[in-house]
C-alpha cells in the first residue's frame, strides 16, 4: 500500500509476444520496490516486487541472443513508424501468398502503406508493429509518409522511385530481422525530476538474431543492444523519481483546512469556556442558586 499510495514512478506495459498474444500491465514504483499492478479476470491484481525482480522477468520475456555486431540508424519518428510499416506490408504480402499461392507479386507505394498504417491504427490491431509502436506515442500525431519515405531512400535503407518502394541491399539487414520478430516490449512512464513531470517511452524487441532498442521520440533511432543493456534500459524506465510536488491548489486546500480546524478547535474552548462561566449552579441537597465563587449553600449550609 505505501508503493501505490506514494508512487514515484508510474511505468504501463505492453508485450507482444511471438504467438501474437499481447500482456497488458502497469508498474507502480516506489522509493525502494516496486508493485506489478493490473486486471485479471475482472479483478484488480497487485504483486509486489523488487525493481531487480521486475527488471529480470520483464528482460526474460526477450531471451538473451548471442550476436554481439552493432548496428544503429539514427531517423525521425516518422521514418521510423513507415520503416515499421514496410516490414508489416511485406508480411502481410506473405500471408496472403500463403493463402493464395498464385499471388507471387505485390507492390508497396506510400498510398498502400498509409492505407494499412491507418487502418491498423484506428482498429489498435497492436500485433503489427507501426500501431504497436505509434501506441506508445504520448501525443498523436500524423504521419508524413511522404517525407518519410524520403529519408529511407537518403539514408540507403530502401529504394523508391516513381512511387514505388523496394527494399535496397543496406537495408536488408533491418528488414530480414523485422520481418523475424519474436517479442516486443514497449513501455511509458510517468515521473518527476527536478519538480517537472517526465514522460518517457520506448519499445525494445527480439527478432532471431538481435535485441533491439526503438527510441519513441521524434528523433528516433533503431539500434541492436546486448542483454545486459537491454536490462539497463527497462531499469531506467521504471527507476523511481523524485517525490512528486504537491499542487498549489492542494497545498492551499490543506492549508486552509488546517487553519479552519484550528479555528473551530479555538471557539470550541472558548465556547466551553463561556458556558463554564455564564452556566447558574445549583445547591444538590436544597435545590437554591449559588452564588459565583461560594464554597458553601447560603441558605443550607451544605459544601459547594
Amino acid at each position: 500500500m505505501p508503493i501505490i499510495l506514494n508512487p514515484r514512478n508510474f511505468s504501463g506495459v505492453i508485450v507482444l509476444f511471438q504467438d501474437d498474444s499481447l500482456l497488458f500491465t502497469n508498474i507502480v514504483t516506489g522509493e525502494e520496490d516496486a508493485v506489478f499492478c493490473g486486471e485479471e479476470d475482472g479483478n484488480l491484481k497487485i504483486m509486489p516486487m523488487s525493481q531487480m525482480e521486475i527488471i529480470e522477468l520483464l528482460a526474460s520475456y526477450l531471451e538473451e541472443t548471442d550476436v554481439t555486431q552493432r548496428i544503429k540508424q539514427e531517423l525521425s519518428m516518422d521514418a521510423l513508424i513507415c520503416m515499421l510499416s514496410i516490414a508489416d506490408s511485406i508480411k502481410r504480402a506473405k500471408l496472403e501468398n500463403i493463402l493464395n499461392p498464385s499471388k507471387i507479386e505485390f507492390n508497396i507505394t506510400e498510398e498502400i502503406l498509409q492505407n494499412e498504417f491507418q487502418y491498423n491504427l484506428e482498429s489498435r490491431n497492436l500485433r503489427w508493429l507501426s500501431a504497436f509502436l505509434t501506441e506508445l506515442r504520448w501525443k498523436s500525431k500524423p504521419v508524413d509518409f511522404k517525407r518519410a519515405l524520403k529519408e529511407l531512400s537518403k539514408s540507403g535503407i530502401i529504394l523508391y522511385e516513381g512511387g514505388k518502394v523496394e527494399v535496397s541491399e543496406n537495408g536488408e539487414i533491418f528488414f530480414d530481422e523485422l520481418l523475424k520478430r519474436k517479442t516486443i516490449l514497449g513501455l511509458r512512464s510517468v515521473f518527476y525530476h527536478k519538480g517537472v513531470i517526465n514522460y518517457l517511452a520506448m519499445a525494445l524487441m527480439r527478432t532471431e538474431n538481435y535485441l533491439w532498442f526503438l527510441d519513441v521520440t521524434d528523433n528516433a533511432c533503431i539500434m541492436s543492444l546486448s542483454y545486459e543493456e537491454i536490462k539497463g534500459m527497462i531499469g531506467t524506465m521504471i527507476s523511481p523519481g523524485e517525490i512528486p510536488p504537491m499542487p498549489e491548489v492542494f497545498a492551499e486546500v490543506e492549508l486552509k483546512a488546517a487553519v479552519e480546524t484550528v479555528a473551530d478547535a479555538d471557539v470550541e474552548v472558548i465556547n466551553e469556556e463561556q458556558k463554564k462561566s455564564v452556566t447558574p449552579k445549583f445547591c444538590r441537597n436544597c435545590g437554591d442558586k449559588l452564588s459565583s465563587g461560594s464554597k458553601f449553600c447560603k441558605s443550607c449550609g451544605t459544601k459547594v
